[in-house]
């Protein structure tokens, strides 16, 4: 409690906010910043807590941080790996990169396409033996802890395979099936993006979700702090990638999150989304783009 009164004093302080509103105690997000602050204190103690995570049970169940859908309809994406990646300057492709709001309608997302997207922003880029026997699985995107807490799923409109909900597996690179239809409309109603974004024109997109007990476990309350991180890096990451195949894409933040995790089959609490981002072939005319 003594932590928490201290947080609620420094606020009280504060005569105002960057909105002008004088009761920003009453602000979840800045309850939660202040709260998730260390001392010198707190970060003995996190040092302490960090360096008793790492026994061979923990270690072993950290080894693999994905979901896996059993019985599901694969589709394999690993064939891939032997197609050269785009050939593409870095500062330029950042040079270049932009928000896409309308896209080709009906162009299809190939499998390459999708492997690119997926397998270079949260794929696995390397493996490494550990001493309790098997291999600590790394991404193409910093980790606290190397925990990866977040999963990849994809709703495909227009692409080389069935229309409908996939999830990404990192280790065999796969798409797992959930559900095959036509989501389009559903999604539409889910996620407040038209008429800036155009829904209806893109190819698909990818739904980024949260598994809090993943980093909660070993950072505490902080540990969420790191997850919207990588959130973040992953999306940068997929946005370049796209830019890289010459998709546009864009993020949404304004999305009915209780129907989007009902969408997915997941709780909501311990799992839920935490990006949208939307897919799609970038128009010929690209002159009405706002770059942001």
């Amino acid at each position: 409690m003594k932590r928490i009164t201290t947080a609620q004093q420094s606020l009280d302080t504060i005569e105002r906010g960057m909105y002008g509103a004088k009761n920003v105690q009453d602000s979840l997000a800045l309850l939660y910043h202040q709260n998730t602050k260390l001392t010198r204190f707190d970060q003995i103690k996190l040092s302490h807590s960090v360096r008793g995570f790492f026994n061979p049970y923990i270690t072993q169940r950290a080894v693999q941080p994905y979901k896996v859908y059993p019985g599901t309809r694969t589709v394999p994406l690993a064939d891939y790996r032997e197609v050269p990646a785009p050939a593409v300057d870095f500062v330029e492709l950042v040079r270049q990169r932009q928000s896409t709001r309308n896209y080709q309608p009906g162009y299809q997302l190939s499998l390459y396409e999708l492997f690119v997207l997926l397998n270079y922003s949260y794929g696995i880029s390397r493996q490494d033996p550990i001493p309790e026997g098997g291999h600590m699985s790394y991404r193409y995107v910093p980790s606290p802890g190397g925990l990866y807490p977040l999963e990849l799923y994809v709703v495909l409109f227009d692409s080389h395979v069935t229309p409908g909900l996939y999830h990404f597996r990192p280790d065999t690179l796969e798409l797992e099936c959930l559900r095959e239809g036509d989501f389009r409309s559903e999604m539409r109603k889910h996620i407040q993006a038209e008429p800036y974004i155009n829904i209806n024109a893109a190819s698909g997109l990818v739904l980024t979700t949260g598994i809090f007990e993943r980093v909660m476990i070993k950072y505490g309350e902080r540990g969420y702090r790191f997850m919207l991180h990588e959130s973040g890096f992953v999306s940068q990451m997929m946005t370049l990638l796209g830019e890289a195949l010459g998709l546009g894409s864009c993020m949404v933040g304004g999305y009915d999150d209780q129907k989007l995790n009902r969408f997915l089959g997941v709780n909501g609490v311990f799992e839920t989304v935490q990006n949208v981002m939307i897919l799609g072939k970038k128009p010929l005319d690209t002159g009405c783009h706002v770059n942001n």
